[in-house]
């Protein structure tokens, strides 16, 4: 049984909504936490996008601070066409950063976007790209290609030396000079070990 701080913000975590939740291999999702008892914690999580999951990172605030809590998948059963009850066992809970907000990280490097759902593309093309910078949560770019909100696609890029694969949904396009887009856009797939090599590089630029 988690004690302490720890065990009082896992505490907070039933009766919430759209908490958001990692898998092992980077897939995001929202979940419902309903029933804590002791370190098993029930959620509702969306059916459809279960397959492969044996962990999940729930990632909260309770009050300025930021919390990390990661469990393992004990069991599923279904509850609704679009959702399952998960039981969720804790491995470990932690204080996540500082308090603020994501760091963003300045890059301005060469990147490979492929589309994945674009209004303007065939899907599985790829086109260059230059990300400006990117954060744990989200990504700038600047593209030749006309990037619509809401567009889906993949990067590809290196980052601290590692190639890095996220998946990302267009929130915001603007059209700069040159004939080239401006495109901010928010996370969707990305692994725990590059959200981890964004935090480093973030701690480094903030030195």
């Amino acid at each position: 049984m988690s004690s302490g701080a720890g065990g009082n913000a896992l505490a907070s975590l039933p009766g919430r909504q759209g908490v958001a939740a990692t898998s092992q291999e980077g897939t995001q999702l929202s979940c419902d936490p309903f029933a804590l008892d002791g370190d098993v914690l029930r959620v509702y999580l969306p059916r459809l996008q279960m397959g492969g999951i044996d962990e999940l990172t729930l990632r909260f605030a309770v009050g300025a601070q930021p919390w990390r809590a990661r469990f393992q998948l004990t069991e599923a059963e279904y509850h609704s066409f679009e959702q399952a009850i998960g039981v969720l066992q804790l491995i470990e809970i932690e204080e996540d950063g500082a308090g603020r907000q994501a760091a963003r990280v300045e890059l301005h490097e060469a990147a490979v976007l492929t589309a994945i759902f674009c209004q303007n593309a065939v899907d599985g093309n790829e086109y260059e790209v230059r990300v400006d910078d990117i954060s744990e949560t989200g990504i700038q770019l600047t593209a030749e290609l006309q990037v619509e909100r809401n567009d889906e696609f993949a990067v590809s890029l290196m980052l601290g030396g590692r190639r890095v694969r996220i998946e990302a949904k267009a929130a915001n396009v603007s059209q700069g000079s040159y004939g080239r887009y401006t495109v901010g856009a928010r996370i969707t797939k990305i692994a725990e070990s590059d959200v981890l090599a964004i935090r480093r590089l973030a701690a480094q630029q903030g030195e």
